[in-house]
C-alpha cells in the first residue's frame, strides 16, 4: 500500500479575513468508496448564498456540477458538511459526533479521490479555496485521497487556489480497511476527530489592502497592473499552484513584469504598508 505523506509544515501562509468559507477536510472512505465528505469552516459570519461549489473530475480541465450553497443560510464560526444522499447512512455511522451538524446532500462531492473541488464567489467567480491541482488527474499525486482523507493544516487558508503544503494526510489508501464497515473503529476516530480546524494566528491577520485592483486577468502581454490608493512601495510574491514561490519583487510603480513566467495559474500576494491581499491570476 502506497503511503505518501504531505508536508506538515506550511510553506506559505496567506492571510485570510472574516466572513469567508474555508475548505478544511475531504474524505473518500473505504466503505465501498463511501462516505464521501467535504468539510467547510465558516470563519466569521458567512452568508453561504454568496458562494457555490464546483468539481473537476479525472483529467478534465473545466469546472462542472455547480452546487449553490444558499440552503446553508448564514453560519458563524461553524462547520458545514457536504455528502451524497447514498452515503448518508455511512456518514452517520463513521462520524457519530456530527449527528446534529449542518449537512448538505449534494452530488458535487461525488468524487473519486483523484478529483478536484473548489469554492467560488458567485458574483465575481473568484476562487475562494480549492483542493487539488486544476486540470491534473490526481492519481499518483501526493495529494491523492483515494480511500483516504486530507485535513487542512491549522492556521492556513483560504488559498485562492490549491496550496498542497497547507494540507496533511496519510496519502492514497490511508483509510484502507478502516471504519465500522470493516469492523474497525470509526473513520472519525482514525482521523483524530473532525471539526477541529484551528485558525491559529492567521485569524489575527485580517488586515487587507483596501481598494486594490490587480489586472488584466488573464495576462497576455507580460505586464500585471497593481493599483492601490496609497501608491506605496509594494512587496510582491507569486506562487504556482503547487505552492512554490516563482517570483519575489518590490515595485515602486503600478506595474509588475511577469513575462518570464510560463503560461498557467498563479497566486499573487501583495504586501503594502503592513497590509496584504492574495489573488489568483492566469497567464496565457
Amino acid at each position: 500500500m502506497k503511503k505518501l505523506y504531505f508536508s506538515l509544515f506550511c510553506l506559505i501562509s496567506f492571510v485570510f479575513y472574516g466572513q469567508t468559507p474555508i475548505l478544511t477536510a475531504i474524505v473518500d472512505g473505504d466503505c465501498g468508496g463511501a462516505p464521501k465528505v467535504l468539510e467547510i469552516y465558516a470563519s466569521g459570519e458567512v452568508d453561504f448564498s454568496l458562494y457555490s461549489l464546483q468539481n473537476q473530475k479525472n483529467g478534465e480541465d473545466t469546472w462542472k456540477n455547480t452546487q449553490i450553497l444558499t440552503t446553508l443560510g448564514t453560519v458563524t464560526d461553524g462547520y458545514i458538511y457536504i455528502t451524497k444522499d447514498a452515503n448518508l447512512t455511512k456518514f452517520n455511522d463513521e462520524f457519530p459526533s456530527l449527528s446534529t451538524a449542518n449537512i448538505l446532500i449534494s452530488n458535487v462531492i461525488d468524487l473519486n479521490g483523484d478529483d478536484r473541488i473548489r469554492i467560488i464567489e458567485i458574483s465575481t467567480t473568484t476562487v475562494i479555496d480549492q483542493y487539488g491541482v486544476e486540470g491534473v488527474d490526481g492519481s499518483g499525486e501526493a495529494w491523492e485521497y483515494k480511500d483516504s482523507y486530507a485535513k487542512r493544516i491549522d492556521g492556513t487558508g483560504p488559498d485562492g487556489g490549491f496550496i498542497e503544503a497547507n494540507w496533511a494526510g496519510p496519502g492514497e489508501e490511508g483509510l484502507e480497511d478502516e471504519g465500522t464497515c470493516n469492523g474497525e473503529s470509526t473513520i472519525e476516530s482514525f482521523m483524530g476527530g473532525i471539526g477541529n480546524f484551528n485558525e491559529g494566528t492567521a485569524v489575527v491577520n485580517r488586515n487587507e489592502i483596501q481598494n486594490i485592483s490587480i489586472y488584466p486577468n488573464p495576462i497576455a502581454n507580460g505586464i500585471l497592473k497593481i493599483i492601490t490608493l496609497s501608491k506605496s512601495h509594494k512587496n510582491v510574491q507569486i506562487y504556482n499552484v503547487l505552492g512554490k514561490q516563482v517570483l519575489s519583487d518590490t515595485i515602486t510603480s503600478d506595474e509588475l513584469n511577469v513575462s518570464k513566467l510560463k503560461a498557467g495559474i498563479y497566486i499573487i500576494k501583495v504586501i503594502e504598508d503592513g497590509k496584504s491581499t492574495s489573488r489568483k491570476f492566469v497567464i496565457k
